[in-house]
């Protein structure tokens, strides 16, 4: 090949590059007029936030004696009327023995139990299996958000289960050694410590808790549908006796008074009385609720009150709290309040002829870019935010102009000059 050719070569394969690449350059610059961002499937919860004071019905249990207390119930546990709820005793070595004898015999029980249903052939090795799952995921959801009072005992049922496998499989025979050494741990601490000298009872049927904040008598649990704002603001609490035992919560529903503000007042007022509530500090996961009372104020702020019915350990101990009101969960296609915009689209009819009839209408949507064309797509928002909107996906009949809306992926021009529908973009 002589030179000249392949300079003319050479000179044409570099004119078409710098063509390409000056090509590129002025789409790159065009497209980035017209940033996209692309629409997404989301579930977001309405929510109103506030500072809630929970109000239980509750009865504090005095200690009138000069002993040492071994509970017999765990916080979050039920009683009976009467029921009892510590033992006494006269020192504290006596105290702690028992309560770890105690402890002894629930893991020799549960050993037992173990080992009775497992031979009797009550139980087949797939309920095992399913049972270790499912304790498995319990215990690494509560390791996971730090709930420590839960994972001891979930490691407990997990072992369980696990003992239970070992003895179905014929890993293990029995349990007969450890409960014979379990049996002589109890004799020897229920031996070597002095017997009880008293109990103490409840005096209601609940839920027990030791925990007293000096809030229990703050608000009068039968008087809830006179209960104020400027009561609830001036809610003071009290000093809690030395001599006190705990407590039983002896109703099941209990209620979260707050304040809101006038626009939240009138969204939970149209809102249907259910609702979720999560204690922020007190436990991970919303919880059931209804609006029980709504009571405006001249000066615009309201007292909100919620009636709850779930109980555990942590709420039991929780009495002021940040709260979040969730109003209701929306999924749809998340998108930037800034991409919307109001233009015309068409609608096409036809008669009984089968002559065509065209109609528009101004309503409101966004743009999006398919290839290099511009399509303006009516949207149906089920929720707002300050940033962002979600809307429907499958609008009911006639919420729409014409049938058509946004779908998912689709590349929504979240800002741009001039924009029309059916606008190239070269």
């Amino acid at each position: 090949m002589d030179k000249l050719l392949f300079k003319r070569i050479l000179v044409a394969a570099l004119t078409v590059l710098a063509l390409v690449y000056v090509a590129y350059l002025l789409i790159s610059a065009n497209f980035d007029m017209y940033p996209t961002e692309n629409a997404v499937m989301t579930t977001v919860t309405d929510k109103i936030y506030s500072n809630g004071f929970i109000i239980r019905d509750e009865t504090v249990i005095p200690n009138n004696t000069n002993g040492i207390l071994s509970y017999s119930c765990e916080n979050g546990d039920t009683v009976n009327v009467k029921g009892e709820i510590a033992k006494v005793y006269s020192n504290e070595s006596d105290a702690v023995a028992h309560s770890m004898a105690d402890k002894l015999q629930a893991k020799k029980d549960a050993l037992e139990y173990i080992q009775k249903n497992t031979i009797s052939g009550t139980m087949s090795l797939d309920i095992i299996n399913n049972n270790i799952k499912s304790k498995l995921i319990t215990f690494l959801d509560d390791a996971n958000k730090n709930n420590i009072d839960d994972v001891k005992t979930d490691s407990d049922n997990l072992l369980s289960s696990i003992n239970q496998r070992l003895l179905y499989t014929g890993n293990l025979k029995n349990f007969n050694a450890e409960i014979t050494e379990l049996s002589a741990q109890i004799e020897t601490l229920r031996s070597s410590a002095g017997k009880s000298t008293g109990a103490i009872q409840s005096p209601k049927a609940g839920y027990f808790t030791e925990h007293c904040d000096g809030f229990e008598s703050a608000v009068n649990y039968s008087d809830i549908n006179n209960l104020t704002l400027d009561q609830l603001k001036n809610i003071s609490k009290s000093e809690v006796p030395e001599n006190t035992a705990g407590k039983v919560v002896s109703n099941v529903k209990w209620y979260i008074a707050c304040e809101v503000n006038h626009d939240d007042a009138q969204s939970l007022t149209i809102w249907d009385s259910a609702v979720t509530v999560l204690l922020t500090e007190a436990s991970t996961e919303a919880i059931p609720a209804e609006i029980y009372r709504i009571s405006q104020t001249s000066n615009g702020s309201a007292l909100v009150i919620l009636q709850c019915d779930y109980m555990d350990e942590g709420i039991l101990q929780a009495r002021i709290e940040p709260i979040e009101i969730g109003l209701g969960t929306f999924t749809g296609l998340r998108v930037s309040k800034r991409a919307i915009h109001d233009d015309y689209v068409t609608k096409t009819t036809y008669d009984e002829n089968d002559n065509s009839h065209k109609e528009q209408k101004k309503v409101q949507g966004v743009y999006v870019l398919y290839g290099s064309e511009v399509q303006f797509k009516q949207i149906s928002i089920l929720y707002a935010d300050d940033d962002y909107v979600i809307c429907d996906t499958s609008p009911g009949e006639g919420i729409l102009f014409n049938g058509e809306t946004i779908s998912l992926y689709d590349k929504v021009i979240l800002k741009g000059d001039d924009l029309y529908d059916g606008k190239v973009i070269a």
